[in-house]
């Protein structure tokens, strides 16, 4: 039997809008209560990537979370919600900068916070992930800086705890090795059902200072894999290009040839998201075979703090996992013989201060 992806249009993020748009994408796949069962805790895992207000189209919408926390109260069971920001921010200093306090109180949700950790081969996950019955995962439709794109695959790295994140960075600094690891959580914390959020998506600079895009679209699936092939597929990228689904694919977690995957509700071909800019690498890395080692030498990018937006805040400088980032009340500074390019410091910044400085072959390159 084919992989069922379902695929709903949903133009805004308007309570009954939404509440429709999401159940109906439940019901193409049989239903919210094929998946969730009375009295289980089900972990509601949005991407809470730092403290920013849901129209930045940073994180996973407000409006989406309590979509699903309805939808599972509906069935009998109990809604948690809970993730583990980027850097050096709290979970619930984010829980309450972003709305999810009052969204919890109001729908009768559970936040949760662990300072525990359990290590599954050498993953520090928090302790609630294992304590709960079903995991519903919520990506953010969005480009990635270092990954290409963050979508279900991604979204699991959030179950590893706090500053457990840039640790791994520090570890694993090439994307090529830190495919892995992100593989390695997905395959640990594997979720039941997830919904992707690109309703508003977000391209170029993702995953948190890029541009938004009016994409108006809800993917559901049972299998995460599948989910983020279908939205490489929208976005006109063939899914085995992103290294995550390639890994995840290749471990058989999930499918990834979109001609055993089912789509249901709308038309992928009718729906694509024109112009979705994402890093990559060109096609010129192929052609110049042998000799592209050789001109690697040459390209030169790294993150710097633009002056201008920055507000001496100090997150990105306690989120960077080598101690590369000097603030400073005047000019402040990355090392970047100290930085190892794992882009937390993009990620966490709360006013987009941190820019991508590339020269001219980077920019030639995709980088």
């Amino acid at each position: 039997m084919k992989t069922k992806v379902a695929i709903v249009k949903c133009q805004d993020y308007e309570k009954i809008n939404l509440v429709r748009a999401v159940s109906k994408a439940f019901d193409l796949l049989g239903g919210i209560g094929t998946f969730v069962k009375k009295d289980e805790k089900v972990l509601i895992k949005p991407n809470l990537l730092s403290v920013r207000l849901p129209e930045d189209g940073v994180c996973t919408h407000l409006e989406v979370i309590r979509a699903v926390v309805k939808l599972v109260k509906d069935c009998g069971a109990v809604p948690w919600i809970g993730d583990n920001p980027g850097g050096s921010v709290s979970p619930a200093a984010l829980y309450e900068g972003y709305g999810l306090v009052s969204l919890a109180k109001e729908e009768g949700a559970e936040l949760k916070e662990s300072k525990d950790i359990k290590v599954v081969n050498n993953i520090p996950i928090a302790t609630y992930i294992f304590e709960c019955d079903k995991i519903i995962n919520l990506p953010k439709m969005k480009s990635h800086s270092l990954m290409g794109i963050t979508g279900a695959i991604k979204n699991m790295y959030g179950a590893v705890a706090g500053l457990h994140k840039s640790e791994l960075h520090k570890k694993f600094p090439s994307p090529e090795e830190f495919t892995k690891v992100l593989v390695d959580t997905f395959e640990i914390t594997k979720p039941s059902l997830t919904l992707m959020d690109g309703i508003v998506s977000m391209d170029q600079a993702g995953p948190a200072a890029g541009r938004l895009k009016n994409s108006g679209l809800l993917i559901a699936g049972e299998d995460g894999v599948a989910i983020d092939a279908v939205f490489a597929a929208l976005i006109g990228k063939k899914p085995l290009d992103i290294l995550t689904t390639q890994e995840a694919y290749k471990r058989k977690l999930g499918e990834a040839d979109l001609k055993n995957i089912e789509i249901l509700g709308e038309n992928v071909r009718e729906n694509l998201i024109n112009d979705f800019e994402i890093p990559g690498k060109p096609g010129l890395i192929t052609i110049l075979g042998p000799f592209a080692k050789f001109v690697a030498r040459f390209i030169k990018f790294g993150p710097y703090i633009n002056e201008m937006f920055c507000k001496k805040c100090m997150i990105c400088r306690d989120s960077c996992p080598v101690l590369a980032i000097a603030i400073n009340p005047g000019k402040s500074a990355i090392d970047l013989k100290k930085c190892i390019k794992c882009m937390c410091c993009h990620e966490v910044c709360p006013h987009k201060a941190i820019e991508l400085k590339r020269n001219f072959l980077a920019r030639r390159f995709g980088i």
